[in-house]
């Protein structure tokens, strides 16, 4: 089996973003971690999991990946990749009790933890259209640990834009524990979502007080929220223009100087987004203290793989907000979608289609119902997206 050219057939069979290089880091994946779900090899390979399981389907094709379920390599898939037999415990240097996050969660906290399970399972229903994803309560208790760690909460003024993951919650339970000694100065949340801060307001009522502004970050801050604060924490909705539009109101949020605290989610996305991203985030003039790939695991979102990165940045003196005015431009997911097709190759004669607003199918569901135009077939994988002519743009 040469190795190259079943990874080059297979970026090119399932048109993927990441190359050859992108099957490979499934493959390292599969071999360290077999049998390993799908939705596992997405988190570790920072790829969305229908693209995962497309991967592997290519691999089932060329006897590399074996049939059955979990995810495994087939004996000539284990030869092919020089590996030793099954069974054999892989070298790693992966710390066992943070999993690569760099945070361990105390026993001490298990009754916090606890009071988070119980007002994360009565929160309301994620709304989509809003690209609410709520993170794990591991993820919240590593996030505030993260910023305890980094001086972030002691005697500090923090702002959390946009919180459906209730990290305010956890932030002021956290402060409120006798012995953390990390009791904010002044803490508060800006989100447009009522009903969110309807529970949030029930929820945080005594202990720690936390300030609740309803206000659509599309606007600019009201002025009393303007450079009065030391940490901003946020989780955007995972494109360009939330990412620009987030850490330009986190930014604004900011005491002017250097040293203020940005904690900044944003799941892995195609490699010219990611650089994308991390430019804005040179522009700003912010720098990077941290990165932690696969910090944050999330219930559902197997287009991001679950999970998403943890930037630390800090401001410089050049730090500057990059949109001051309004936003009117496309700001979710949904608002991506509504502008773009995506195509999609049929597994059984290689044919490609595209599937979105203008094409023959508006959903892969109705392609599927016709079957391939070519061939008949109805299994069709997804391929990276492709930008159709100008649309009107929406907005968060």
């Amino acid at each position: 089996m040469d190795v190259d050219v079943v990874v080059a057939e297979v970026a090119s069979a399932v048109g993927l973003a990441e190359g050859p290089a992108g099957v490979r880091d499934v493959l390292r994946v599969i071999a360290h971690h077999e049998p390993v779900a799908a939705r596992e090899v997405g988190r570790l390979a920072e790829l969305p999991v229908p693209i995962v399981a497309a991967v592997c389907n290519e691999l089932r094709k060329r006897g590399v990946v074996d049939r059955a379920r979990p995810v495994r390599l087939t004996p000539a898939g284990r030869a092919g990749l020089a590996l030793p037999a099954a069974g054999q415990p892989p070298v790693s240097g992966e710390c066992p009790g943070c999993g690569g996050t760099g945070v361990a969660i105390p026993a001490g906290l298990a009754t916090l933890a606890g009071e988070l399970e119980l007002a994360a399972a009565g929160m309301p229903a994620a709304k989509l259209e809003l690209d609410q994803t709520h993170c794990t309560v591991d993820t919240k208790l590593r996030r505030v640990l993260r910023m305890h760690e980094a001086g972030a909460l002691a005697g500090q003024r923090v702002i959390v834009l946009g919180d459906d993951d209730l990290i305010s919650l956890a932030i002021a339970a956290f402060a409120a524990l006798p012995a953390a000694a990390a009791r904010p100065r002044r803490l508060a949340v800006v989100d447009c979502d009522p009903d969110l801060l309807g529970y949030l307001r029930a929820q945080a009522a005594g202990g720690v007080p936390v300030e609740l502004i309803d206000h659509d970050l599309r606007q600019p801050l009201p002025a009393g929220l303007a450079g009065a604060f030391d940490v901003a924490c946020t989780d955007p909705p995972y494109t360009v223009a939330g990412a620009e539009l987030f850490l330009s109101r986190a930014v604004s949020a900011l005491a002017a100087g250097p040293g203020s605290h940005v904690f900044f989610s944003f799941g892995a996305r195609r490699p010219e987004v990611t650089l994308h991203v991390q430019r804005l985030i040179a522009d700003l003039g912010l720098t990077v203290r941290s990165l932690v790939p696969g910090f944050n695991s999330y219930t559902g979102a197997g287009v991001l793989a679950g999970v998403s990165h943890l930037y630390h940045l800090r401001t410089t003196a050049r730090a500057r907000s990059a949109i001051t005015g309004a936003h009117t431009g496309p700001l979710y997911t949904a608002d991506t979608r509504a502008a773009a097709t995506r195509p999609y190759r049929c597994a059984g004669c290689g044919a490609v289609h595209q599937v979105g607003p203008g094409a023959r199918w508006s959903t892969v569901a109705r392609l599927k119902a016709d079957g391939c135009p070519d061939c008949g077939g109805t299994v069709l994988r997804p391929m990276a997206l492709s930008k159709a002519g100008p649309r009107p743009a929406a907005g968060r």
